[in-house]
C-alpha cells in the first residue's frame, strides 16, 4: 500500500465522516431527528484533518509557489466562489423577516447588530473574508479555508525541517504539541483572531499527526484482521469512555470542550478506532451491499464541495420557512431523504455544468453520480 496514491478505504473514510457531517446538521436543524450525533463532535472534525494529514504530499510540486497555485485553485476560489453564490441564494436577503430565525453569526467576538439586508451582506462578507467561515448560506465550507491555510502552513513547516535533508519526525510532532496547546489557550482565552489562526493552531496538530502516522498505517494494514479489529474494538470503547457531550463544542469557533485532557483523548482515541474499522472494511468481501455503499461513501469524498454546500443551504431554506412542521417526532426524520435527494440532483449540475466553480474538469452526468 502506497499511501501517496490514491486509497480507496481512505476515500471511503472522508464519505462516512463527512456523512456523520451532513446528519449531525440535520440533527442541529431539526433536534426531533435525534441520532447521537451529539456524541461524535469530537471525533468529526479532528478525523477529518487528520485524514487530510495522511494525504498531504508534494511530491507533484517542485516548489512553494506551485503548491499555493493548486492548492487556491482547489480549495480557496471554490470556498470564494460558493460562499458567495450561497450567500446570493440566501432567502434572509430577499425577506428580512427570516432574519430572527436563521443563524447567529459571531466575527472573532463580535456579535454584529443587524438591522438590515445591508447589513446582513456586509457582516457574511465579514465572515467570508475576515474570519474565514463562509457565509451563513454555506456555513460547513469554512473547514475548505482551514484546509487550505492549514495545508500550506504545513507545506512551509515540513520544508523548514526538511533542510536538514530528512524531515525529522521528531521536530513536526513538537510543532503539532506546540500548536495544538497555543490553539487551547486562546480558547480559554476567548482569543478570535483573523482568518481563523486560532482554529487553524488547533486544527494543525492533527493535521501533522496525520502526517506523522502515514507509515504506521502503512503497517497496520498488514497485520492480521484479529488485531486490528482489536484496536478498533478498544479505541471505541475508550471514546465511549472519555467523550463528554457538550453542544458548545466547535472546532469552527475553536471551543474545545472544559477539558484539555479530555478533548485530546476523546478525539485520539476515536480516529485511532476510526482508522482501524475501515482498515477492516477494506478487507471485506465485494459483495453488492458492501460495495454498494463503500461506493456512495467514495462518491460523497469526491463530491465533498457540492455535498457540504448544498445539504447546508438546503437545511437552512427548510429552517427558515418550515421549521415548525418539520421539527416534529417522525416527520423530522423524513428530512434526511428529501435533503439527500437534492443534493444528488445537484451534484451533475455543478460538475456538468458549474463545474469551474468548484475548480474542477468538467465530468459526465454518469461520472458524477459513479459509485466506481
Amino acid at each position: 500500500m502506497v499511501l501517496t496514491r490514491r486509497i480507496e478505504w481512505i476515500d471511503e473514510f472522508k464519505g462516512f465522516v463527512l456523512l456523520l457531517v451532513y446528519l449531525y446538521h440535520v440533527e442541529q436543524s431539526f433536534p426531533c431527528a435525534s441520532m447521537g450525533m451529539l456524541h461524535l463532535s469530537a471525533l468529526r472534525m479532528s478525523a477529518f484533518f487528520f485524514i487530510s494529514g495522511v494525504l498531504f504530499s508534494t511530491r507533484r510540486f517542485n516548489n512553494f509557489k506551485s503548491y499555493f497555485i493548486h492548492k487556491t485553485k482547489v480549495l480557496f476560489l471554490p470556498y470564494v466562489a460558493l460562499s458567495l453564490l450561497f450567500l446570493l441564494l440566501d432567502p434572509v436577503i430577499y425577506n428580512f423577516d427570516l432574519f430572527p430565525k436563521a443563524p447567529r453569526m459571531t466575527i472573532m467576538n463580535v456579535h454584529p447588530v443587524i438591522t438590515g439586508v445591508k447589513d446582513y451582506v456586509g457582516w457574511n462578507f465579514a465572515k467570508i473574508f475576515v474570519a474565514g467561515k463562509s457565509s451563513i448560506g454555506s456555513g460547513p465550507l469554512w473547514f475548505v479555508f482551514t484546509l487550505y491555510s492549514v495545508s500550506l502552513l504545513f507545506y512551509v513547516v515540513q520544508w523548514v525541517s526538511s533542510k536538514a535533508g530528512k524531515v525529522p519526525s521528531f521536530a513536526v510532532a513538537v510543532f503539532a504539541l506546540t500548536s495544538l496547546v497555543s490553539g487551547w489557550l486562546m480558547f480559554k482565552n476567548h482569543i478570535r483572531l483573523p482568518l481563523g489562526i486560532e482554529r487553524d493552531l488547533t486544527v494543525m496538530f492533527f493535521f501533522a499527526c496525520g502526517w506523522l502516522c502515514k507509515p504506521a498505517i502503512k503497517k497496520a494494514g498488514k497485520l492480521h484482521g484479529a488485531v486490528v479489529a482489536a484496536v478498533a474494538v478498544v479505541s471505541l470503547a475508550l471514546y465511549a469512555f472519555v467523550e463528554i457531550p457538550d453542544p458548545n463544542f466547535s472546532i469552527m469557533n475553536n471551543v474545545l470542550g472544559k477539558s484539555f485532557v479530555g478533548f485530546l483523548a476523546s478525539s485520539v482515541f476515536g480516529i485511532v478506532g476510526l482508522v482501524a474499522v475501515f482498515l477492516l472494511a477494506s478487507r471485506l468481501p465485494k459483495v453488492a451491499p458492501v460495495r454498494i455503499f463503500k461506493g456512495i461513501l467514495r462518491n460523497i469524498s469526491r463530491n465533498a464541495l457540492v455535498i457540504l454546500a448544498v445539504h447546508w443551504w438546503v437545511l437552512l431554506v427548510m429552517r427558515l420557512l418550515f421549521r415548525p412542521e418539520i421539527n416534529k417526532p417522525g416527520i423530522a426524520y423524513l428530512s434526511i431523504g428529501f435533503v439527500a435527494l437534492v443534493v444528488i440532483a445537484s451534484i451533475p449540475l455543478f460538475r456538468c455544468k458549474l463545474y469551474k466553480l468548484l475548480g474542477k474538469e468538467r465530468v459526465s452526468v454518469k461520472e458524477s453520480l459513479s459509485l466506481k
